[in-house]
């Protein structure tokens, strides 16, 4: 369980640099807030990984609209780890992010996506372990 666990926080921390330098670039001058509520909940995966890694997760509501800035946004960006976060919030990307990320050069924008999709392998295949052991 330690290992995978261990590959699924590198995966994540290997697309974070990526996905930071993108939204430094895009988030300021966006006139809308794409971080909002409705993306920040934690569903039953999220829970599960979270406390995996015995860590305590938010997982309950906030008490504020699901359009409002989502209660992790500081004006920094998140103030949670990336493998912290609900994953929706890692594959939430707004057209103008989408945009950036593929104006990139295309040997980083490939190495990208194919780190992005080891992300989503380990991470099923930790919810394929935990759910055969429980």
């Amino acid at each position: 369980m330690e290992k995978i666990l261990s590959e699924i926080k590198e995966a994540f921390n290997c697309i974070s640099p990526y996905i930071q330098r993108h939204t430094a670039e895009v988030c300021p001058s966006c006139p809308s807030v794409c971080c909002v509520n409705r993306h920040s909940y934690y569903d039953k995966d999220d829970m599960v990984f979270i406390h995996a890694l015995g860590l305590k997760g938010n997982g309950c509501k906030a008490d504020s609209e699901d359009s409002e800035p989502c209660r992790f946004l500081q004006e920094d960006g998140c103030s949670l780890p990336s493998y912290m976060r609900p994953f929706r919030c890692t594959w939430y990307f707004c057209e103008r992010l989408l945009d950036s990320l593929q104006r990139d050069r295309a040997k980083e924008y490939r190495a990208f996506v194919s780190a992005f999709q080891n992300l989503q392998d380990v991470r099923q295949r930790f919810l394929e372990l935990v759910e055969s052991k429980g």
